[in-house]
C-alpha cells in the first residue's frame, strides 16, 4: 500500500509532465495474500504486489493511453510521452467531450482494518475447518481465501483528485465426493463476516445430495437458481445491455425499449455503487462519483449507466460508471449490481415445483446472440431434480442455451433475501436473489 498522500504527490508529479492539452492519470495499487487448498492440504500461501499507471492524454480530440507498473520517475516521464505519441497516431474524434471536472466524492465505508491485518495462521485455520469438515465426511475440498487490499486514484487537468482505498475478503471450495461436486463462497470488505464452518456445510450438502447422477431429457424445464447461477444470467445484461454505448450504437434489446415493458412484473435491477451490501465503490475510473441508476423497474426499461462521453451525446451528466476491461474500452458498465428481493423462500420454490430442476452455478457461460442475450454454458456443482416439491435426484450437469429476456420474462418466484456474489468470469460482483423461471431451455447434458 503507497497511502494517499504519497499517492496523490506521485498524481500530481505525472501531471505536471504532461504536455497534452488535457490529460488524466489512474492508479491502481493492490496487495494481495492468497491461500490455496487442494486434496485437504494447504498447498500454496503467496503474497502479490502491483501498482498500475494509467495516463490518458488529450490533444486536439485524439485520445492516446499508456500503461506502467514502474514508479520511478524515469519511468512515469516515458510513460506520459508514450500516452502522447500514442494519441498523435488516432484520428480526431469531433464529439469528444473534456475530461470531467471535479465533484464532492462521497464517503463509503470501504476499508475494514482487521481485513487488511488478516495473517497467513488466520487463512490457514479458516482453510483447515473446510478441510477438518470434508475429511469427516470421507470427502476431498479445494478452494481459495484471499484477502485483498486496493487503493484506486484519479487525478486530471481540470481537477479531479480521488483516491479510495478497500479491503475484500473471499473464501470459496469445491467439495468432492467422487464424481459430484459442491461448490460455495463468500465475500465481504469485513473478513469477520465469513464463516468458513457455513461454506463448508454448504458445499458438503451439494456434494453428498443424492449421490446416483442421472440424466435428463433436453427441452423446457422450470428450474429454480440459486445466487451463484443468477450472477451468470444477470452477467450478460450487465455487459452486453445495460450500458449506454450499447444503447446509442443499436446493440442492445434496451435500444427500441425505453419505457416499455421487457422483462417479467417482479424483476427491478437497478447499479449502486454506494450501496454497502454490496462491494461499494464511490468513484469510477474518470474520478466522476457513483449515481444509483435503476435499469429495469418491474419489468420496464428505466435507464442505462453513463461516462462521460455517453452521457455527453445525450446532454447529460455521467452517472459515474466509466469502465476499462482488460480488452479495452468498453463503454460504461454497471458495475454494482442489485435486484429486488420477493417473498418466496427457498423451501417454497422448491415445494411448489411439480417437476423442475435446481441449479447450483454455471460454468464457462458466453452469449452467442447479444441482441436478444442468448446465453450458454453448462450447470456445476450441483444440479438436482425436482419431482412433486422434494429434491429426488442428483443430475450429470446440463447444458443450456436459453435467451435472457424471454427467461427473465418468466420469473415465477424471487427469493426474500439476496447474497453478495460474483458471477463464474468475475466480471461483476452484485447482491441478487435465487429466482425460479417457468421454462428454462437445457439443450444437452455431459458425462459427470
Amino acid at each position: 500500500m503507497i497511502g494517499r498522500d504519497e499517492v496523490q504527490r506521485l498524481l500530481a508529479r505525472v501531471l505536471s509532465f504532461s504536455k497534452a492539452e488535457e490529460t488524466q492519470v489512474n492508479l491502481r495499487g493492490e496487495t494481495l495474500h492468497l491461500t490455496r487448498w487442494n486434496n485437504n492440504h494447504i498447498h500454496q500461501n503467496l503474497i502479490r504486489q502491483n501498482a498500475i499507471l494509467t495516463v490518458k492524454a488529450v490533444d486536439e480530440k485524439r485520445v492516446g493511453t499508456a500503461t506502467t507498473n514502474r514508479l520511478d520517475e524515469r519511468s512515469l516521464r516515458e510513460v506520459v510521452d508514450l500516452a502522447r505519441r500514442h494519441a498523435a497516431l488516432q484520428k480526431p474524434n469531433p464529439d469528444l467531450p473534456p475530461l470531467p471536472g471535479p465533484e464532492v466524492i462521497p464517503e463509503v465505508q470501504t476499508f475494514v482494518r482487521r481485513t487488511a491485518e488478516s495473517t497467513p495462521e488466520e487463512r490457514a485455520d479458516a482453510a483447515g475447518v473446510v478441510i477438518a469438515a470434508a475429511q469427516k465426511r470421507g470427502l476431498t475440498a479445494a478452494g481459495t481465501y484471499s484477502i485483498e487490499v486496493e487503493e484506486v486514484a484519479v487525478a486530471n487537468s481540470r481537477g479531479v483528485s480521488a483516491y479510495n482505498l478497500a479491503t475484500t475478503g473471499y473464501m470459496r471450495t469445491i467439495v468432492n465426493d467422487g464424481d459430484n461436486t459442491g461448490y460455495a463462497d463468500r465475500m465481504a470488505r469485513d473478513t469477520g463476516q465469513l464463516d468458513p464452518a457455513e461454506v463448508a456445510a454448504e458445499a458438503i450438502l451439494k456434494a453428498t445430495l443424492r449421490r446416483d447422477a442421472a440424466d435428463l431429457p433436453t427441452g423446457e424445464w422450470e428450474t429454480i437458481f440459486e445466487e451463484y447461477a443468477v450472477a451468470d444470467l444477470i452477467r450478460f445484461f450487465g455487459y452486453i445491455a445495460f450500458g449506454a454505448l450499447a444503447v446509442q450504437e443499436g446493440r442492445s434489446f434496451m435500444a427500441k425499449a425505453m419505457g416499455e415493458k421487457v422483462l417479467g412484473e417482479n424483476v427491478t435491477i437497478w447499479d449502486d455503487g454506494l450501496d454497502p451490501r454490496g462491494l461499494a465503490e464511490p468513484f469510477d475510473v474518470e474520478g466522476v462519483p457513483k449515481k444509483k441508476v435503476v435499469i429495469i423497474d418491474r419489468g420496464v426499461a428505466r435507464g442505462v449507466v453513463h461516462n462521460t462521453m455517453t452521457a455527453a451525446r445525450e446532454g447529460r451528466a455521467s452517472t459515474g460508471h466509466a469502465a476499462v476491461s482488460d480488452w479495452g474500452d468498453m463503454g460504461p458498465m454497471p458495475s454494482n449490481m442489485f435486484m429486488a428481493t420477493g417473498s418466496a423462500t427457498r423451501e417454497e420454490m422448491i415445494a411448489g415445483t411439480k417437476k423442475g430442476i435446481l441449479v447450483t452455478r454455471f460454468h464457462y457461460t458466453h452469449a452467442p446472440e447479444p441482441m436478444r442475450v442468448v446465453a450458454t454454458g453448462t450447470t456445476r456443482d450441483g444440479t438436482f431434480l425436482i419431482e412433486n416439491g422434494e429434491i429426488t435426484t442428483r443430475l450429470r450437469n446440463l447444458r443450456f442455451t436459453q435467451s435472457l429476456i424471454e427467461a427473465f420474462d418468466r420469473v415465477e418466484a424471487v427469493a426474500a433475501t439476496a447474497r453478495i456474489t460474483r458471477d463464474w468470469w468475475s466480471t461483476f460482483t452484485s447482491v441478487l436473489p435465487a429466482v425460479k423461471i417457468a421454462g428454462f431451455n437445457f439443450t444437452g447434458g455431459t458425462t459427470f
